[in-house]
């Protein structure tokens, strides 16, 4: 059997890519944020119990495309709960990567969080500001959970018949479990005066975590090629690095 494996090497690349262009827009926003409110001495904010929240670059800029919303409940002045689900499907990738060379691809993803905000919206001493706040504004610190499933088809380019393979075709299941310690800032958008906010806000987070990868092909028989770039779909189970970065769009209730 042989198969066409030239084309690892570019989706490895578009991962890199995808990654550094996350961390540069998450820099962008997050300097941002912290000059839009870097002269107010005091914040009115209404009470807050629940924000919903949406997920853009989980669509945008992730290689596994999901439309993603969540939940995040307030449980004390200080803490709050967090709840996503996403799903996504092969047509929904606005990026172009190694999914065009599948018949059928599916995705479900769930995270959930603990956070606990440490009262600091802004602190600049030489300036004598020293804004103080509560749930869901400043800065916060938090232990996140997360799940992932992919089920996909994948069409192979054959150069001679393999009777492993009658339909040119492999399945693949993924399932993948993780955790993240992340560092993060929920500011929100000002509101008619410098003195009030609106009820929609941002939340900028960055962490570092490990996953836990299981990869099962059927035929069970491993068609990456080999070579020294990474295909996470080798079959086999892997513990691995990860991080965490991203920015997410929520509204107050």
């Amino acid at each position: 059997m042989a198969l066409k494996s030239g084309m690892r090497f570019d989706t490895t690349r578009h991962h890199f890519t995808i990654i550094i262009l996350r961390l540069l827009l998450f820099l962008l926003l997050l300097t941002v944020s912290v000059r839009s409110f870097g002269q107010d001495s005091t914040i009115q904010y209404r009470p807050v119990h629940v924000v919903i929240k949406l997920a853009p670059l989980s669509l945008l800029l992730d290689p596994d495309a999901t439309i993603q919303g969540g939940l995040e409940v307030r449980v004390s002045p200080r803490s709050s709960v967090q709840a996503e689900v996403g799903f996504g499907h092969k047509g929904l990738s606005v990026v172009t990567d190694e999914k065009q060379n599948f018949a059928d691809w599916s995705i479900w993803r769930v995270r959930s969080e603990w956070r606990h905000y440490t009262g600091r919206y802004r602190t600049n001493r030489k300036k004598a500001i020293h804004i103080r706040s509560t749930f869901p504004l400043g800065n916060y610190l938090a232990i996140e959970g997360l799940a992932k499933q992919i089920n996909g088809t994948k069409n192979l380019v054959l150069y001679d018949p393999d009777a492993n393979f009658p339909n040119g075709q492999q399945t693949i299941s993924r399932f993948i479990m993780g955790s993240h310690v992340k560092w993060g800032r929920q500011i929100a958008i000002p509101g008619p005066s410098l003195s009030t906010l609106s009820r929609v806000l941002l939340d900028f987070y960055l962490g570092v975590g490990v996953r836990y990868g299981i990869t099962e092909l059927t035929p069970s028989i491993d068609t990456s090629g080999g070579g020294f770039t990474y295909d996470r779909f080798k079959p086999g189970n892997r513990l691995q690095p990860s991080l965490a970065l991203g920015l997410k769009i929520g509204f107050g209730l």
